[in-house]
């Protein structure tokens, strides 16, 4: 049930951002390696970015657009039990589920309490990275 739950919320996350990548052609997300560990540092970097200070030359909803391009990207990539084992990649996960889910049903930034518990979850993803490296 609950991977039947997770592969239904990848499919719409993929769908979501296919859509959004087209609907804004100017959108680029961070560009994969194939190396898990410079991968998973690069789309933590992305959203920090994105979400903390945004991109000066992109409005909002093109950031909102790179954040999901990233994150489909990486989760195209990145999936099976390989990765599931990985504290990083659970916590990376937690991460897209809660910003996927948030610019799926707003098109406001995110709320202080949720952003900060995302920085917080990114944060966790990075030391458990260095740990795994």
């Amino acid at each position: 049930m609950l991977k039947t739950l997770i592969l239904r919320l990848v499919g719409l996350l993929l769908s979501v951002t296919l859509v959004l990548g087209w609907a804004i052609p100017g959108a680029q997300a961070a560009r994969l390696t194939g190396k898990y560990y410079e991968d998973s540092m690069t789309i933590i970097q992305t959203l920090r970015t994105a979400l903390l200070e945004g991109d000066p030359v992109l409005k909002p909803e093109e950031a909102r657009a790179e954040i999901m391009e990233a994150i489909q990207e990486f989760a195209g990539r990145y999936h099976g039990p390989r990765y599931n084992k990985l504290p990083s990649f659970t916590t990376l996960r937690t991460v897209f589920n809660t910003v996927a889910s948030h610019y799926r049903t707003s098109d406001r930034p995110l709320e202080p309490e949720k952003l900060e518990r995302v920085l917080m979850q990114l944060d966790r993803a990075e030391m458990a990275l260095r740990r795994e490296g």
